[in-house]
C-alpha cells in the first residue's frame, strides 16, 4: 500500500536544503525576476523575490529549513493566553525562549475581533493549545520529519459509563450539540462566544468546573457562559443545545473522566485550511473566494522525504503585489521542490520576521497588506541554540544597504562584523583590507572606507581571529551627473523639513548612492542642510533666518536654492517654504469658454453650485460612438497664464462613476504643451481631484483647456460630470538654475554611421488615416520611406505609430504605401505601438502584418521585438518577456553573436518632463534596465534598446545599455526643436565585430558597437559664420534647418557632418584627453584633432559653436543634415585681426568672437572685408517638399554648440534651454540633467566625450578614410 499525501516518501529519498532558486522562481514563466538568499540560522536560510507573472508583480518571501540541523528547532506560540492577540513580532519574542528566537510567520486562522483565538487545532511543545473537533490539513512535526496530516482534537467525557464525544478544546466555536473543555490556557475572554455570543447565545446553554476527576461546580441551565473562572489545575466543560442537556445532569461532586488530545500523536502541529500540493501535485480545491481570489499567502511546503521545510509569505491586494490563488500557491510550492503543502491564514494576517546574518534583531520582511502587522492568534516561530558567544564566522557589508558600487573618486564605507554560531553578531577586533579597483582609506576594527580608484572589479576584506569574509564592490566611471531624490522641495512651513538623497551616474547610466561625507553644501540664506545619515540629507528651514530668502510670499516664506557638489559635478535644487492657493477660472461666465473635441460629441452649460456653494458647469459629453481614444474639451477663449511655480491645482468634480480621465492642457514658455494627469472619475457624487505637475516642468504654465478623456477601447458611455473651484496651488518663485543636458554620445552629434558594418533604419509615429490619405502624416511617411529607400539600410524598422485608429482600412493604407514606396528587397518589421490597438484589439494588426512580436539575428546581431501597444510589455503580451530573457541567455552563451538590440515602441524613460509617453509600470521599466543591465555586466557582450511614442529624438545609457528614441516620422513632434522635437528617422549603425566588450567596457565601447545617426526632414538648411577673420581671431558660428515653418538648430540630437575645404572639425578636446588619460593622441583621426598641415585655414569647434582662423587662406565651411548641405566661404588674410566690435583703439582681441549679427540686418550674404558674418542657406529639393506638420514650436532661439568627435561622440555643452528650463530626460539614466556649473563640469562632460574618441581612434580612423572623406573634415 502506498504512503498516504502529506506523509513523508520512502527513507531512502535524498534530502538537501537548498533555498529557491532564481530558475526555480521562474518556472511558472514569470519574468523580470529579483531574488536574494540570506542566511539566518545554521540550517535556516531567507529568500526574498520578486518576480511579473501573468497577472501582475508578486512579491514574496520563502524560510527554507533543514529540520535535520540539531541547533534548529520551531514551535507554535501563542501570547499565553489561547484566546489572546499580539503581533506575529511580539509572539514571536515571548515564552521561555523568545532570545532564541530568529524567524516566524503568523499562524493559523482566527476568531477575529471576538475572542482571537485560534479556530483549526494547534498543538506546541506544551500540548494541545486548541482543538477543533473539524479535521483540517496540518503542518505536522514528529521528531526531525514534517508531515501534512489531517488533525483535529478527539476526546471523550465518562460519566457513569456513558461516554459523550467531546466538541473540541479551546474551541472558539462550539458546534451545536456539542461539548466543548477550556483550560486555563484560554484566558479571560467571555465563555458566552463558544456558544453563539456576542449575538447569537445558543437557547440552552450549561457549564460545569471538573478538578482532578470530580464535578466542582455545575451551573445547570443558564442563559450565558459568562466569565471563564477556569481553575488552575482543572477544567471547564461547556455544553450547548443537546450538549447542555448533558452536562445539566452532572451535579457537583460526580466523578467524571474527560480525555481530550490531537487526532494524531505529533510533537508539534498546525492546522490550515486546504492541502494545497499533495505528493507533488495540485489537488481540486473547491470554488470560492478563498480559493480563487488572488490573496495575501501564509503557506508551509515540505519536501518529499519531510526533512524540509519551504514557509512562504506573498504579499497582495497592491499595485506592488497581487498576491495568489489557492492552486498558484500549490504550482509555486511545486516549482521550489516541495511535495505537499498547506495553506495557513493570509490576508492582513501575511507576516514574516527574520533576523538575518548580523543583525541584532529580527526585522519584518513582507509588506503586511493592513500597512502594518496586524494582531494574530499564534505563530509559527523558528529557534536556534546554536552557541551565541562562539565566535564561527565574520561578515562583511556595506554600511548603506546593498550599495556594492562607488563611482570612482568617492567614498563607500564598510562594515565588519564577527559571527557568533548561531549568526548572531559578535562584539570582535578586526582588520581591513582592499585590493583592486578600490583603496583603503581609513578603518579601525569594525568600521572602514574605501575609495573608488580605477574602474573594474574591487574587494575588501575583513579578518577576524582567523575568520575572513569578502564583498566585491563595482568601481564605475567618475560621476557626470548627479540626481537627488527630489529636483525640487516645498516645506509646508518653516517646522518642516524633507530628506534628500544623492545618486551620481558615470558616462555609461551606471548609478550609484553617494554618501553625504563626498557632497559638498551649499545652501541659501533661509535654508539649513543637515545630515540624517550616512545617505540622508535634511532639508529645512532656517528658522533664525525665515522669510529672507528669495521671491517671499510673505515674511514667514522662505525659497532659495540648495547646491549639491560633488567633485567637478553640482546639481541645485530649488527649495520653497509655504504654497498659495488661487482661483484660475471663473465657471459663472459660460460665454467666457468653448469647447471641442475628438471622436466624441458633447455640450457645456451651466450647472447648480457646488455643495460649498461655488459656481460650476455641467458637461455632457457622448463616448460611445467609437473605441478609439476620445476626448471632450472645455476650453477657455483665453488662455489663463499663471504666476509662479504650480506645483498643482485642484478641482471640484461631480463624478459620474464611468472611470474617464479628467486632464489639464497647459503649455511652457518654450512651447511645450502637455497634459497633467488627474485621478480617473471613479466615484459619484462631488469630490476633489488633484493634479499634479511634473517636476522640471517649465514655469510658468498657461492653462489651455480641461480635457475629459477616454482611452480604453472596450469602454463605451455617455457622461455628465460637473466642475467647480479650479485652483492652482503655487509656491513663491525661485531662481531656476541654468542646466545643459546630458548628450550621450551614442546618439551622433556630428558624423554618420554609413560606413557601419549594419545599417538598420527606424521610423515610428507618422499616425496617419485611412479617411485622408492626403494627410501631411501621410506625405511624411512616404517621404520618410522614400529616403530610407535610397540608403539601401540591412533592414527597416517600423516602430510603432504607423497608422492612428487601428482600424482595417488604416492597415491597408499602410500596405499600400509600402508596396509603393518601399524596396521589397529589403526586409522590414512593423513593432505594434499603442494607436496600432486603437480602437480595438490587436487583432487588425495581426492579420495585415503577422506577429506583433519576434527576434531575428542580422548577421551577429540579434534582433527582438517586442509589443507595447497597451503601455506595458507584460500587459500587452505576457510571454514576451520570456521570450526576450531567453533571447539574452541566447546572446550571451553564443560563440558567433555578440550583442542585442531590443525595439518596442514605448520608451522606459520619457526625457521630456511630463513624463507621459513612457511604459505606464515604472516597476517594469526599471527592472527590465536592470536585466539589460545585468546582461551587459554579466556576458560581456553589447546591447541597445529603440522607442518611439515621445514626439522627440534622444539618447541616453542606463547601466551600459544605449537607449535610444526616435522622432515623429510623420505626426507634429512633441517638446521643443532644441530637444528633439522635430520629425525625421534614425540610421543605426552597428559593428558586430566590437560588441563583445569584455568585463570593464568603456563609453567608446558602447558607442564603437552601435550609434545612432539621426536623420531630420530637412526642408531648408542655413549657416551662419564671419565672412572674414584674421589669424588667431575667433567668431561663432551656426547653423540651423527648416522644416515647414519650424526652425531646428544642428546640433544634438540632430546629426551634421561639418567639414569643407581648408577646415579642420575640432572638438577642442585632445588636451584634456591627454591631462585625463596622459596618452599622446592624434585625435585627429577621430575628427577633432588639431591642424596637421598649413592647408587648414580654420578650425572649426560644434561643441562651442566657434571657429578660428588658423593660417591664411580662403576656407569653405560645410554642413550638412540629412544630404542637404549649406556651405559659405571665409577669408583669412593678414597678420594681426582687424579691430572687432568694442575694440576702442582698433586692437583686435584675438580670443574674443566675431560679431555674429554680421550686417545690420543680420543676413548679408557672402564675404564682407569688417568680417561680418555670412549666412548661406540650402533648400530643398521638388520631392521633399511636404507640408511642415508644423506645432507652432517655431525657433526657440537656442543655441547650435554641441559636441563634435567626427564619428562618435558628443558631450554636454552649451544646450541649454533660455529659460534655463531641462533640456533632457532628469531620470540618471545618463540622459538626465547636468547643472551648469562652467568649466569644471564642461571638463568633466567632455572627459566623458574623449575617452569615446580615445576608444574609437584604430576603429573608426581606416573607415572614415576608405569612405573617401577626409579625416577631421566632417
Amino acid at each position: 500500500m502506498g504512503a498516504l499525501p502529506g506523509l513523508p516518501g520512502p527513507a531512502s529519498t535524498p534530502a538537501h536544503a537548498a533555498a529557491p532558486s532564481e530558475d526555480d522562481l521562474g518556472r511558472d514563466g514569470s519574468a523580470l525576476r529579483d531574488v536574494e538568499t540570506k542566511r539566518v540560522a545554521p540550517g535556516l536560510d531567507l529568500t526574498n523575490f520578486s518576480r511579473l507573472e501573468d497577472g501582475g508583480w508578486n512579491n514574496g518571501n520563502v524560510l527554507t529549513a533543514d529540520l535535520t540541523t540539531d541547533s534548529l528547532s520551531m514551535d507554535v506560540r501563542d501570547t499565553g493566553k489561547v484566546a489572546g492577540a499580539g503581533t506575529t513580532s511580539e509572539i514571536m519574542a515571548g515564552g521561555p525562549e523568545g532570545k532564541k528566537a530568529v524567524a516566524a510567520v503568523n499562524g493559523t486562522f482566527f476568531d477575529i475581533n471576538q475572542s482571537w483565538a485560534p479556530i483549526y487545532t494547534s498543538v506546541s511543545r506544551e500540548g494541545m493549545r486548541i482543538g477543533s473537533k473539524e479535521a483540517k490539513p496540518a503542518l505536522t512535526l514528529e521528531g526531525k520529519k514534517a508531515a501534512v496530516s489531517m488533525l483535529s482534537a478527539a476526546g471523550t467525557l465518562t460519566h457513569d459509563g456513558q461516554e459523550t464525544e467531546l466538541g473540541g478544546l479551546n474551541n472558539p466555536e462550539l458546534s451545536p450539540d456539542t461539548i466543548g473543555v477550556y483550560n486555563e490556557a484560554w484566558g479571560d475572554h467571555t465563555l458566552d462566544r463558544p456558544v453563539g455570543g456576542p449575538d447569537d447565545i445558543a437557547a440552552e446553554v450549561a457549564r460545569v468546573t471538573v478538578v482532578d476527576g470530580e464535578v466542582t461546580e455545575a451551573s445547570g441551565m443558564v442563559d450565558e457562559a459568562r466569565d471563564p473562572e477556569i481553575p488552575a489545575d482543572g477544567q471547564v466543560l461547556l455544553g450547548r443545545d443537546a450538549g447542555a442537556k448533558t452536562l445539566s445532569e452532572l451535579e457537583v461532586g460526580d466523578d467524571v473522566d474527560v480525555e481530550i488530545g490531537p487526532s494524531e500523536d505529533v510533537d508539534m502541529g498546525i492546522a490550515g485550511s486546504h492541502q494545497i500540493l499533495a505528493d507533488g501535485s495540485v489537488p481540486d480545491l473547491p470554488a470560492g473566494d478563498l480559493e480563487d481570489t488572488e490573496h495575501p499567502r501564509t503557506a508551509v511546503g515540505i519536501s518529499k522525504d519531510g526533512s524540509e521545510l519551504f514557509v512562504t509569505t506573498i504579499d497582495g491586494r497592491s499595485e506592488s503585489s497581487g498576491g495568489m490563488s489557492l492552486e498558484d500557491m500549490g504550482e509555486f510550492f511545486s516549482d521550489i521542490g516541495a511535495y505537499n503543502a498547506v495553506n495557513l491564514d493570509g490576508g492582513g494576517s501575511t507576516t514574516m520576521l527574520a533576523r538575518t546574518a548580523g543583525a541584532d534583531a529580527p526585522a519584518l520582511q513582507n509588506d503586511p497588506s493592513d500597512g502594518k502587522q496586524r494582531t494574530v492568534a499564534n505563530a509559527l516561530v523558528f529557534y536556534s541554540d546554536a552557541p551565541a558567544e562562539q565566535l564561527a564566522d565574520a561578515q562583511i557589508e556595506p554600511e548603506l544597504d546593498g550599495q556594492t558600487t562607488v563611482l570612482k573618486g568617492l567614498s563607500r564605507s564598510m562594515k565588519g562584523t564577527g559571527l557568533g554560531e548561531n549568526l548572531e553578531p559578535i562584539a570582535s577586533s578586526g582588520t581591513f583590507s582592499a585590493d583592486g579597483g578600490v583603496k583603503l582609506a581609513d578603518s579601525d576594527e569594525s568600521n572602514a572606507h574605501v575609495t573608488g580608484e580605477t574602474t573594474g572589479k574591487g574587494r575588501v576584506s575583513y579578518a577576524v581571529d582567523g575568520h575572513t569574509a569578502r564583498q566585491d564592490l563595482d568601481v564605475l566611471g567618475e560621476p557626470v551627473g548627479l540626481w537627488p531624490s527630489a529636483r525640487s522641495i516645498n516645506l509646508e512651513d518653516a517646522q518642516d523639513s524633507q530628506t534628500v538623497s544623492l545618486t551620481g551616474f558615470d558616462s555609461e547610466g551606471r548609478r550609484s548612492l553617494i554618501e553625504t561625507g563626498d557632497i559638498d553644501v551649499d545652501a541659501d540664506e533661509g535654508l539649513r542642510v543637515d545630515t540624517d545619515s550616512l545617505g540622508e540629507l535634511v532639508v529645512s528651514a532656517d528658522s533664525s533666518t525665515a522669510g529672507k530668502g528669495k521671491g517671499s510670499h510673505d515674511d514667514e516664506s522662505t525659497s532659495g536654492n540648495v547646491k549639491l557638489t560633488v567633485g567637478d559635478v553640482t546639481t541645485t535644487i530649488p527649495v520653497t517654504v509655504g504654497t498659495e492657493t488661487t482661483e484660475v477660472l471663473d465657471f459663472s461666465d459660460t460665454s467666457a469658454f468653448t469647447d471641442g473635441h475628438d471622436r466624441a460629441t458633447g455640450s457645456f452649460t451651466a450647472g447648480e453650485p457646488s455643495p460649498d456653494g461655488k459656481p460650476s458647469i455641467d458637461l455632457t459629453y457622448d463616448f460611445s460612438t467609437s473605441s478609439a481614444t476620445r476626448g471632450y474639451y472645455l476650453i477657455p477663449k483665453e488662455p489663463v497664464k499663471l504666476e509662479g511655480n504650480t506645483v498643482a491645482f485642484e478641482m471640484m468634480v461631480r463624478g459620474d462613476g464611468t472611470g474617464a480621465w479628467p486632464r489639464l492642457q497647459v503649455s511652457t514658455p518654450d512651447g511645450t504643451v502637455t497634459n497633467i494627469d488627474g485621478d480617473h472619475i471613479t466615484f459619484d457624487g462631488w469630490q476633489k481631484v488633484r493634479f499634479t505637475v511634473p517636476e522640471g516642468l517649465s514655469q510658468p504654465l498657461t492653462l489651455e483647456r480641461i480635457r475629459m478623456m477616454e482611452t480604453r477601447s472596450a469602454e463605451k458611455y455617455t457622461g455628465d460630470i460637473s466642475i467647480s473651484d479650479l485652483q492652482a496651488i503655487s509656491t513663491p518663485e525661485t531662481d531656476d538654475p541654468a542646466t545643459s543636458a546630458r548628450h550621450d554620445p551614442a546618439l551622433l552629434t556630428t558624423g554618420t554611421v554609413a560606413d557601419r558594418p549594419q545599417n538598420i533604419a527606424v521610423m515610428s509615429d507618422a499616425q496617419f488615416v485611412a479617411t485622408d490619405p492626403d494627410f501631411e502624416a501621410v506625405k511624411g511617411a512616404r517621404r520618410t520611406l522614400k529616403e530610407i529607400r535610397a540608403e539601401k539600410p540591412d533592414l527597416l524598422v517600423i516602430n510603432g505609430d504607423l497608422v492612428d485608429e487601428a482600424s482595417p482600412e488604416d492597415f491597408e493604407l499602410a500596405k499600400t504605401i509600402l508596396d509603393e514606396e518601399w524596396d521589397e528587397s529589403i526586409p522590414y518589421i512593423y513593432v505594434p505601438g499603442n494607436h496600432e490597438i486603437m480602437g480595438g484589439e490587436i487583432g487588425n494588426f495581426e492579420h495585415a502584418f503577422g506577429s506583433p512580436t519576434g527576434e531575428r539575428t542580422v548577421g551577429r546581431t540579434k534582433i527582438v521585438t517586442l509589443n507595447s501597444s497597451d503601455g506595458t510589455l507584460n500587459g500587452s503580451d505576457d510571454s514576451q518577456l520570456n521570450m526576450l530573457e531567453d533571447a539574452l541567455d541566447e546572446v550571451a552563451e553564443s560563440d558567433e553573436l555578440t550583442g542585442i538590440t531590443v525595439f518596442f515602441h514605448h520608451p522606459p524613460q520619457d526625457p521630456l518632463p511630463s513624463k507621459t509617453s513612457q511604459l505606464g509600470d515604472r516597476r517594469e521599466a526599471e527592472e527590465l534596465e536592470k536585466k539589460l543591465g545585468e546582461f551587459r555586466k554579466d556576458s560581456g557582450k553589447s546591447a541597445a534598446v529603440v522607442n518611439g511614442h515621445v514626439g522627440a529624438f534622444h539618447g541616453s545609457a542606463v547601466e551600459g545599455v544605449s537607449y535610444l528614441i526616435n522622432g515623429n516620422s510623420g505626426k507634429d513632434p512633441a517638446g521643443t526643436a532644441a530637444t528633439g522635437g522635430f520629425t525625421g528617422w534614425t540610421m543605426l549603425g552597428v559593428d558586430p565585430g566590437v560588441g563583445d566588450v569584455g568585463d570593464d567596457p568603456s563609453t567608446a565601447d558602447r558607442v564603437c558597437w552601435l550609434a545612432a545617426e539621426t536623420k531630420p526632414r530637412v526642408d531648408s538648411i542655413s549657416l551662419e559664420a564671419p565672412g572674414s577673420l584674421a589669424p588667431g581671431q575667433s567668431a561663432d558660428v551656426a547653423a540651423s534647418f527648416t522644416q515647414g515653418e519650424r526652425t531646428v538648430p544642428v546640433g544634438w540630437p540632430a546629426t551634421a557632418q561639418w567639414g569643407g575645404d581648408g577646415v579642420v572639425v575640432d572638438s577642442g578636446a585632445e588636451a584634456a584627453m591627454q591631462k585625463a588619460t596622459g596618452a599622446q593622441v592624434s585625435a585627429r583621426s577621430a575628427g577633432s584633432g588639431a591642424p596637421e598641415a598649413a592647408s587648414d585655414v580654420v578650425r572649426v569647434n560644434p561643441a562651442t559653436g566657434q571657429i578660428t582662423a588658423e593660417n591664411p587662406g580662403t576656407a569653405v565651411l560645410e554642413v550638412t543634415v540629412n544630404g542637404k548641405t549649406a556651405k559659405t566661404t571665409i577669408e583669412v588674410a593678414g597678420e594681426e585681426p582687424p579691430p572687432g566690435p568694442g575694440d576702442d583703439d582698433g586692437s583686435a582681441d584675438s580670443g574674443g568672437s566675431a560679431d555674429s549679427a554680421g550686417a545690420e540686418d543680420g543676413s548679408s550674404e557672402g564675404s564682407d572685408d569688417d568680417g561680418a558674418s555670412t549666412k548661406a542657406s540650402a533648400g530643398a529639393d521638388e520631392d521633399s517638399s511636404a507640408g511642415s506638420g508644423s506645432d507652432g514650436s517655431g525657433s526657440d532661439g537656442s543655441a547650435s554648440g554641441v559636441s563634435n568627435d567626427g564619428s562618435s561622440s558628443a558631450s554636454a555643452g552649451n544646450g541649454a534651454n533660455a529659460d534655463g528650463s531641462p533640456d533632457g530626460d532628469s531620470s540618471p539614466d545618463g540622459g538626465g540633467d547636468l547643472p551648469r556649473t562652467g568649466g569644471p563640469v564642461l571638463l568633466t562632460a567632455l572627459l566623458g566625450a574623449l575617452l569615446v574618441i580615445g576608444g574609437i581612434i584604430a576603429v573608426r580612423a581606416a573607415r572614415v578614410r576608405r569612405a573617401g572623406r577626409p579625416a577631421g573634415r566632417h
